[in-house]
């Protein structure tokens, strides 16, 4: 399904064109007329800056058994010596270590809590719950070791490169906004080593502002960096509440990927439903993509 036939029929009313960059230099949004004549005025002003989700936008994710196992192996290893009691073997360890964070990590979004999670609290957290306590350092260097599976269950199809290097091609900057409680410092090695540091101009993460989105801290802060105004910006990302939702509430432009989730019509519809289903209710972006090989084409229909 298309969203942006159901706008088209909707009236441009009371807009006056105001150019990007005279709206840089006073901070004025143009005069609109309502939310129809929102989303249409919004389309006549040609995008500068482009903004993505990470976690299926960018990139697929799914954790690895292997990967779980490598770096819990050496997790293993390195705390045998330090403690006093028998530890569970490195299978019910990743299991149960991993297990207990997801569930507090779950419960944080399921109540609807904009303030990210710490992640070394967290892991010091699930390691208490099997008798091991872990000082600051320590839980430091576990945190780093166990963000190797993470890592290791990354893969970036040929399609963000393509899109990506469109986009270069088109003059737009682009940057990005991610929801995480893994650290910033391990998340921007990633982005390096993966190839898509090159591209990005800037990039934030939730477990360095200190909130999620849809908060709309987390979207001001990036549009700051990069002295972007909402307008003249667009947000790429794969779900409804957080990206879409976030992004229209700070006044961008919202294209939903549908590349590896669905919350249109897949079957993430029924997940996104299951917490706050409320407020999922009309809620669709400017346009959806099957794949961000579509972006670009998006992209210039906007004017870019």
């Amino acid at each position: 399904m298309t969203t942006q036939r159901a706008q088209a029929a909707a009236p441009l009313a009371r807009v006056r064109w105001v150019a990007p960059h005279q709206m840089r230099e006073t901070g004025r949004h143009p005069p609109l007329g309502g939310a129809a004549g929102q989303t249409k005025a919004l389309h006549l002003i040609p995008p500068r800056v482009v903004l993505f989700d990470y976690g299926h936008t960018l990139v697929d994710f799914q954790r690895l058994p292997t990967a779980l196992i490598a770096a819990y192996a050496d997790i293993r290893s390195h705390l045998e010596n330090l403690v006093e009691h028998e530890l569970p073997e490195v299978e019910d360890l990743a299991h149960r270590i991993t297990g207990a964070m997801d569930v507090i990590v779950h419960q944080s979004y399921s109540e609807g809590r904009l303030q990210e999670l710490d992640m070394i609290d967290l892991l010091t957290e699930a390691f208490a719950g099997i008798g091991v306590t872990l000082g600051p350092e320590l839980a430091q260097e576990l945190v780093i070791i166990d963000h190797r599976a993470f890592t290791d269950s990354i893969t970036v199809p040929e399609t963000t490169i393509r899109a990506l290097e469109a986009l270069q091609a088109m003059g737009l900057t682009m940057g990005l906004v991610s929801n995480i409680t893994l650290l910033p410092e391990l998340m921007r090695a990633d982005l390096t080593s993966l190839g898509l540091a090159k591209f990005l101009a800037a990039t934030t993460f939730s477990s360095e502002v200190g909130w999620r989105k849809p908060d709309r801290r987390i979207f001001t802060t990036m549009l700051d960096r990069l002295g972007a105004a909402p307008w003249e910006s667009v947000f790429v990302g794969d779900r409804l509440r957080d990206d879409i939702g976030g992004a229209r509430a700070v006044g961008m432009r919202s294209v939903l990927t549908r590349q590896f989730r669905d919350e249109l019509e897949g079957p993430e519809r029924a997940e996104a439903l299951r917490i706050r289903p409320e407020e999922l209710d009309g809620l669709l972006p400017d346009r959806d993509i099957q794949s961000l090989d579509e972006l670009p084409d998006v992209l210039r229909a906007w004017g870019a």
